[in-house]
């Protein structure tokens, strides 16, 4: 019934105008829903919260109504009973009032308010600063070439270059390695380590170590130069010399620790007394190791940085001694890097475990990759399910337990998978940026993982 008279207008009047506006939306901002009437004489939600530039759809669930600005500032036209559909974008910030003229009027009866924020502003480019990966590379004179590593870092947007040269220290241009000079480029979003080469010359000439003048300049595209690694120098280690009589002793006790969401920290114990340094090699779960540095004799610790964010990366050490002799590998130590810190965000692909660890699965088959969907369990919020093909086949069962009492003082991360696929589990703090990373081999029945050391974070 109406409560106050209108002039009848044909509903095939506003039907175009309807359609014409809903097709003018433009495509920016975020859409929100509203149906109007239906059993009651209501709009649900009656109040939103949205941001400068999203736009608002009603759609008329049943009854004759219509929506009309308080200030008069918009309308779908006179109330209509028929299925109509009516869009408006807020431009600006504000508080904006509306109501339906049949059963309504401003803060009464059949009202609805929106809430207008003013939309954020985009952040600030961050083309990010280039610089070596370490002060100093060590290359033996037999190696041929010596891979020099450059990273991208504090920031990606846009596309940036540097040029590189390696030039005469105490090395002779010529005669112990190879002058070079290039440029290395980055796109944009490119926040991955690029790589140039330095030639060296194996002579048979029993002679001192040398050195070979390594730097950067001429950053483009708003990147800058990291001032306390824009240089390097690259030691050329002669093999020349009479081998040692014995090689080195391995290093042992290698740790790992992550520092950061692109850095991990390695330590080790330096048991030899002859070595001339040591290399640093690291491999993904699935993949084989690569020198990923080298430091000098006696030194004990190595900053690996320029890694992808809450990645597990597995690391091993060994001396190095003169004449080309290298010591047996350390042991074996692997970590993750950080994530960055914020909100848990639940997903398809993701479990949001007690509102604050983020759990995701990668699995591979021999023939086929995917991720795990996650099934979240409303009465069990410390627990949820994945599964890979389908969702009547439930493959592992994850929890995270609160043990932040003595004698424990940890976050637990339990799991068990009934599957021999190769998967790889990721649980993430969200609140502390920290992550434990878990891997299955392919063709391995998964063991249950009980970690009652995961997360140190409490509370």
């Amino acid at each position: 019934m109406r409560h106050r008279s209108a002039p009848w207008i044909p509903t095939i009047v506003w039907l175009p105008l309807v359609l014409a506006a809903f097709l003018a939306v433009p495509a920016r901002g975020a859409n929100f829903d509203v149906a109007v009437g239906g059993v009651n004489t209501v709009y649900t939600p009656a109040t939103l919260n949205i941001q400068a530039g999203d736009s608002v759809t009603w759609r008329n669930a049943g009854g004759e109504h219509n929506v009309t600005a308080d200030d008069g500032s918009f309308t779908n036209g006179p109330p209509a009973s028929n299925s109509w559909t009516f869009v408006h974008i807020f431009d600006t910030a504000g508080t904006f009032g509306y109501h339906c003229v049949n059963h309504g009027s401003p803060g009464f009866g059949m009202f609805g308010t929106i809430h207008v924020a003013a939309a954020n502003p985009p952040p600030n480019p961050h083309s990010g600063a280039l610089r070596f990966s370490q002060a100093s590379f060590n290359v033996s004179e037999a190696v041929g070439q010596a891979t020099v590593t450059v990273q991208r870092v504090s920031g990606s947007d846009g596309a940036v270059s540097v040029a590189f040269s390696a030039t005469a220290g105490t090395a002779t241009a010529g005669q112990d390695f190879t002058p070079t000079s290039g440029t290395l480029n980055w796109a944009n979003g490119d926040s991955g380590s690029k790589t140039f080469k330095v030639t060296i010359a194996n002579d048979t000439v029993q002679e001192p170590s040398e050195t070979v003048l390594l730097a950067l300049a001429s950053p483009t595209g708003g990147a800058t130069l990291d001032d306390a690694q824009k240089t390097a120098t690259l030691t050329i280690l002669d093999n020349d010399g009479p081998p040692p009589s014995t090689p080195p002793a391995a290093p042992t006790n290698l740790t790992a620790a992550a520092h950061s969401p692109s850095e991990i920290d390695l330590a080790w114990t330096d048991n030899a007394n002859n070595e001339t340094g040591f290399t640093i090699e690291s491999r993904s779960p699935t993949g084989t190791y690569q020198e990923l540095g080298s430091v000098a004799a006696n030194v004990t610790t190595f900053a690996a940085t320029g890694l992808d964010t809450a990645k597990l990366y597995f690391f091993r050490v060994r001396a190095t001694g003169s004449g080309s002799t290298f010591s047996a590998y350390s042991n074996e130590a692997s970590e993750a890097t950080d994530a960055v810190p914020g909100p848990c965000v639940a997903g398809p692909t993701t479990l949001c475990i007690d509102n604050r660890f983020k759990a995701e699965v990668g699995w591979r088959t021999a023939t086929a990759t995917g991720q795990g969907q996650a099934v979240p369990l409303a009465s069990a919020p410390n627990s949820g399910l994945f599964y890979f093909f389908g969702a009547d086949n439930i493959e592992m069962l994850i929890k995270v337990l609160n043990a932040c009492v003595p004698p424990f003082n940890h976050f637990w991360v339990f799991f068990a998978a009934t599957t021999n696929v190769e998967f790889t589990t990721t649980v993430t703090d969200t609140q502390s940026g920290k992550v434990k990373v878990y891997f299955n081999p392919l063709n391995t029945s998964a063991p249950p993982v009980q970690d009652v050391n995961a997360f140190a974070t409490c509370p």
